[in-house]
């Protein structure tokens, strides 16, 4: 499995390397290749997590993706959310709109929809202006395609040493506003209560 999903990144992140750089590629081009960078990727992130297998909770964070991402003006991203187990209350965005947040996550504001709202919408603001692409393909994705060797599995390897890491840390304090920005204004667009946006960055603070 392991040398299966190497192959199967490391030619995403050559394309989006290579399209990333400006050496060629049109706006669609682009967003081709985050879409196929930020799949992989996703493959990777659920080949070392354990996945939510709640009806409930699916319905939810679908329901609330489906929300949040319909008055998009930029409808050219399709947006997917998956729930993991995890110890801490996570979330990551990886480029192309894959989202993943973890159960304690959940747990943490009760469910509430329009904490959880904000939540996934300050993940999609990372998406839409671009800070994830720009996070792995710059931090990470072009050291090891730097390093590529014939072996079989390297970026496997290094996702499970490293990748989930580096995911889930912070990113700077100005795109984590940009985000915070965007993620309100899509919850209160899709119906949801400013409130929960509040709610839910006091709960962090109090962590």
């Amino acid at each position: 499995l392991g040398r299966h999903l190497g192959r199967k990144a490391l030619p995403a992140i050559r394309k989006s390397k290579w399209i990333w750089n400006g050496l060629a590629g049109t706006e669609e081009e682009a967003l081709r290749a985050e879409a196929a960078l930020g799949s992989a990727l996703a493959i990777e992130l659920r080949a070392v997590t354990l996945p939510v297998n709640d009806p409930i909770v699916a319905t939810l964070v679908g329901e609330l993706c489906r929300r949040l991402s319909v008055d998009l003006r930029d409808q050219r991203r399709t947006f997917h959310c998956e729930v993991i187990l995890d110890d801490s209350p996570n979330a990551i965005a990886l480029p192309g709109g894959f989202l993943f947040l973890s159960l304690s996550l959940l747990e943490l504001c009760e469910r509430r929809p329009d904490e959880l709202a904000f939540v996934i919408g300050h993940e999609m603001g990372h998406v839409i202006h671009r800070h994830a692409w720009d996070r792995v393909l710059n931090d990470a994705a072009l050291r090891v395609a730097s390093a590529v060797t014939l072996r079989a599995g390297l970026w496997g390897g290094w996702m499970r040493q490293n990748g989930v890491r580096l995911l889930r840390s912070a990113f700077s304090q100005d795109r984590e506003l940009a985000a915070d920005e965007l993620g309100a204004r899509l919850a209160v667009t899709a119906g949801f209560a400013p409130a929960g946006a509040l709610a839910w960055l006091q709960r962090i603070q109090r962590l």
